[in-house]
Order: C-alpha cells, then structure tokens, then sequence
C-alpha cells in the first residue's frame, strides 16, 4: 500500500504525493539506521528517500550545487527541521549573535551555535545524497 508523503513546497510537509512502498534493501537500511544512527537520522533518511523516489526520474542523481532547484532545497531543509533538529539549531545560533560580546565565552557559544547548526545542515545533506544514491540504484539496476 502506498504511503502518504508531507508536500515538497510546503514548509510544513515534504510531499502530498503518494510512494509506492520502498525495495527491501533500502528498508533494510532504514532499520539498521532506527538501530545505529541518533535519533532522528533514520527518519531523515525515510523522509529523503521518498523524496528521491519522486525526484530521480525526472533529474537524477542529486547535486547540492545545482541551482534553482529550491523547492528540493526548501523539502530538504523541511525534513532537517523535522527530524535532526536544524530549528533548534538555528535558534540556538540566533540567540548567541543577539547576545554576542567580544568576550572569550560568548565568541565560544557563537561557535558552538553555529557548529550545531552547520553539523545538522551537512548531516541532512549527506542523507539527501545518500537517498538518492541509493534510489537511483534502486530505480535503474534492475533495468
């Protein structure tokens, strides 16, 4: 039975569009991330996929550095608000900057924030590349 999907353009969902169910490999994958990975990250990963599995072929392989693009960026960044904590990130960092003062400790909390914010945002970009890695195999291996 196909799943529901949160929409791509919508800050709030990633997809309205309905999957199909995904191949075994790649449930395999998603249930050793449930097991290994902090949580939060398998979700990510779950979340990308579909949204590789809508995305792939009709652009293929995903490329961080091509532009134009935003509605994949905005479902990307959805999914890191979502699932990795990227708001929390951003508010931390936020919070920091307002109170900044050339003080050793507050130049150390600024960095700490945006270390943070910078870790979930490389975190949901290496999954995003991996989810679609994964699902081009999937999608043209067996062609």
């Amino acid at each position: 039975m196909p799943r529901r999907s949160p929409s791509a353009t919508s800050p709030r969902n990633v997809s309205t569009t309905t999957t199909p169910d995904l191949p075994a490999h790649l449930r395999h994958v998603f249930r050793a991330a449930e097991r290994e990975c902090p949580k939060g990250h398998a979700r990510a990963l779950r979340d990308l996929t579909s949204l590789a599995v809508r995305k792939v072929p009709s652009r293929g392989i995903f490329d961080p550095t091509v532009r134009g693009d935003q509605d994949l960026f905005i479902a990307i960044e959805v999914i890191a608000n979502r699932h990795l904590g990227r708001t929390r990130a951003r508010a931390s960092w936020t919070a920091a900057i307002r109170k900044a003062r050339l003080e050793l400790e507050t130049r150390d909390r600024i960095e700490r924030a945006a270390l943070q914010v910078q870790g979930v945002s490389d975190t949901a970009y290496f999954y995003a590349g991996l989810a679609f890695g994964l699902t081009w195999l999937s999608v043209y291996r067996d062609r």
